[in-house]
């Protein structure tokens, strides 16, 4: 375990001075302020987890939000997931007609059961219940953050379709996977990407799943040629897409606490990330018509 740890801290080391070398080192924001204010480039360098937390911080249902010891958590997490990874290994090369040839399938489902099984996380059951999914005209869904950002996972294994898929993202890139966070109608999946290989993953239902695009075009909702291209839907978001999905999530908790203000600015940068929208052009539309009525109330 302790051998284990000094080679991870040892390839962290490198890799962060190798990203130095070539011009692109981490870029470490301590505020949503500071994230917003990125660069594209600098926007790749931002791991997916702080961006994530960073999104969610002064949000009601963050607490007292502590960034780092998040990160030093998923951390640890990492490092349990490559254990595993080695120990079941050989169990792979015994069998691998089980999943398909397929090393990425393997290494994208044992990180998926990690993510259930050993750090006890999975979909918030009372928010299935409270039928906040199928309510699509109203933000409900959005009222407690730590449903919708990492840090109800972190904290208390608890999350839903906008945090699983970025967990996964998280802990797989910690372990050098090509993993990716993907969109389609209202959800968000994990894609395997890596240049020849190309997998998705679906972790919001027990167990790990795989499904084609063409799934998603269906589910949860129809997406239409037109939607996926203005939405960026089913690609593997860049740094800066990223960014642009977690402020509109932010600002439609921000929206459902009525902090339109603030939820106006959140869209702003949104839609900076993603001129095209159409959907986001609807909520900035919204927000100025919810600020003028706060306005005008005595």
């Amino acid at each position: 375990m302790k051998k284990t740890r000094y080679i991870l801290v040892f390839l962290g080391v490198a890799w962060v001075a190798y990203a130095a070398l070539a011009g692109n080192a981490p870029c470490r924001p301590q505020s949503f302020g500071q994230l917003a204010r990125l660069s594209d480039q600098e926007l790749e360098s931002v791991d997916i987890a702080r961006m994530n937390l960073l999104c969610a911080e002064g949000l009601p249902g963050s607490g007292n939000l502590d960034v780092d010891r998040c990160l030093e958590k998923l951390d640890r997490w990492a490092e349990h997931v490559l254990l595993m990874e080695r120990k079941y290994a050989p169990a792979y090369q015994r069998n691998r007609s089980k999943y398909g040839n397929s090393l990425a399938l393997f290494k994208g489902v044992y990180l998926g059961i990690a993510i259930e099984q050993d750090f006890n996380c999975g979909y918030n059951q009372g928010l299935l219940d409270s039928g906040a999914m199928d309510d699509r005209g109203s933000t409900r869904f959005f009222r407690d953050s730590s449903d919708v950002f990492i840090n109800g996972l972190i904290g208390s294994g608890k999350g839903s379709c906008s945090s699983l898929p970025v967990l996964m993202v998280a802990l797989g890139r910690r372990c050098n996977y090509p993993l990716y966070l993907v969109g389609c109608g209202g959800h968000a999946f994990t894609r395997w990407d890596d240049g020849s290989e190309r997998v998705n993953l679906e972790i919001t239902c027990q167990g790990v799943n795989t499904y084609s695009d063409e799934h998603y075009k269906e589910w949860p909702r129809p997406i239409d040629d037109e939607e996926i291209e203005q939405e960026h839907l089913l690609r593997n978001y860049t740094g800066k897409e990223m960014l642009g999905v977690f402020s509109s999530l932010r600002a439609a908790c921000l929206k459902e606490h009525k902090r339109y203000e603030e939820a106006k600015q959140c869209y702003e940068v949104a839609l900076g990330c993603f001129p095209r929208s159409r959907l986001l052009r609807l909520c900035m539309a919204d927000m100025d018509r919810k600020i003028k009525t706060q306005e005008l109330k005595p």
